[in-house]
């Protein structure tokens, strides 16, 4: 046993060495001062396509890379390096949209990882598309119960109020979560390997104080922390572009099930599924842009709502970045294979899903390799998930996904 488990955290430090520097968001994100600008001609009334320029950093080495420790794994077929494998693929994915940025290599890569809103999602006959504009419909029918609520926050502010509550619930002392501010992100606030980033020149509502409490920290940074402690498979620490449905997924059933999604959030999320559609059809930044302005959004929000869909590509179009096809499809999921952990009375399942960055299909892998000490149980768990009496009853109350397999 021993033997098998130096073996495996071999192969898996070896994967970490290579990938633990990743990132693809902030290489793809548009400069501050391009935003900037778009905004001051519009709210002159002039709208102009911005002008996108992208470093061109060469990745080839780092894929090719991933490429021999592919080659080094063999045909193992070994559970625990089948998961390398998985992994190490989706990197290499990720790592083409980045070393493609301006390329079509961004919509071939990101869609092969995170889906079309024309795909059909997982147990269901219906696509994220048509989930989305079903969710619309039924948003449209609780119109009159959304308000917009005050940002009485500033970034500074919002950062010690929500580190205070962080502390509550992870320690401190041998898990401490930083909250720092920073120009760069392009949403209000985001978890990465340093912690919890919110947004210089940001406002925030007492909601959005609980709704990133549960989305950014309660998952983000506690998968992260939990994948931190694993003794074998201390690449769960890091997020991996094929654990990105999974993870939003999860995130955003965690904002839903603690009463902190509001109407006008849930809508963000299903209008950025048209929004890649129409991008899909050949829609310009413009075009996208007033399609969030006629949807209540403000200016800003607007703007950052169709970068996310541009990153990587130019304001003309032609070249979609499809991850925000993931926060629906993932609530979907996340949401069935919640009852099914629960329908079966396999309730350790939802426990595992807490181990660190990884997918709801991993859990079955990581089932078989529990008793073998390759991986250990989370040191933490929101509350909502220790439950399955509660968990149960509010899965059982609130079926939404119900109406879709009809």
């Amino acid at each position: 046993m021993t033997k098998i488990k130096n073996h495996i955290k071999e192969h898996d430090q070896k994967l970490v060495k290579i990938v633990k520097d990743f990132s693809m968001l902030g290489t793809l994100s548009w400069q501050k001062s391009i935003m900037k600008n778009f905004l001051n001609d519009a709210n002159k009334g002039k709208l102009k396509l911005p002008k996108v320029e992208y470093e061109n950093k060469d990745y080839t080495s780092k894929i090719q890379e991933i490429e021999n420790y592919l080659i080094a794994l063999g045909e193992d077929e070994h559970p625990a390096i089948n998961f390398l494998r998985d992994t190490a693929n989706s990197y290499k994915d990720g790592y083409r949209i980045i070393n493609g940025a301006g390329t079509q290599d961004v919509t071939e890569f990101s869609k092969k990882l995170y889906g079309s809103p024309k795909d059909i999602v997982d147990g269901y006959k219906w696509s994220s598309l048509k989930m989305a504009h079903k969710f619309l419909k039924i948003i449209d029918e609780y119109k009159y119960t959304i308000k917009e609520e005050a940002r009485i926050y500033t970034a500074s502010e919002f950062r010690v109020k929500l580190k205070k509550i962080i502390n509550e619930s992870i320690d401190p002392i041998l898990d401490p979560v930083d909250v720092k501010i920073d120009s760069k992100i392009s949403a209000k606030a985001a978890s990465t390997s340093e912690g919890i980033k919110v947004r210089i020149g940001a406002r925030f509502s007492k909601n959005d104080l609980h709704q990133l409490f549960h989305h950014e920290v309660m998952i983000h940074a506690l998968t992260r922390i939990n994948g931190k402690k694993q003794p074998v498979l201390s690449i769960l620490e890091f997020s991996s572009p094929r654990t990105t449905a999974t993870q939003e997924g999860l995130a955003t059933f965690a904002e839903y099930i603690n009463m902190s999604m509001e109407l006008t959030r849930l809508k963000r999320i299903v209008l950025r599924i048209v929004a890649i559609d129409m991008a899909e059809n050949g829609a310009d930044f413009i075009e996208i842009f007033k399609f969030f302005c006629t949807h209540g959004q403000t200016h800003e929000e607007s703007y950052f709502s169709a970068m996310r869909i541009f990153r990587g590509g130019f304001a003309e179009g032609g070249i979609v970045f499809y991850k925000d096809v993931v926060y629906l499809k993932g609530l979907i999921e996340i949401n069935s294979f919640l009852k099914t952990a629960v329908h079966k009375g396999i309730i350790h399942d939802i426990s595992l899903l807490f181990c660190g960055k990884l997918t709801t299909n991993d859990v079955l892998i990581f089932k078989s390799i529990l008793e073998e000490g390759l991986i250990s149980e989370p040191a933490y768990m929101p509350e909502w998930a220790k439950d399955a009496s509660i968990l149960a009853s509010h899965l059982a109350i609130n079926d939404l996904t119900g109406k879709f397999s009809d």
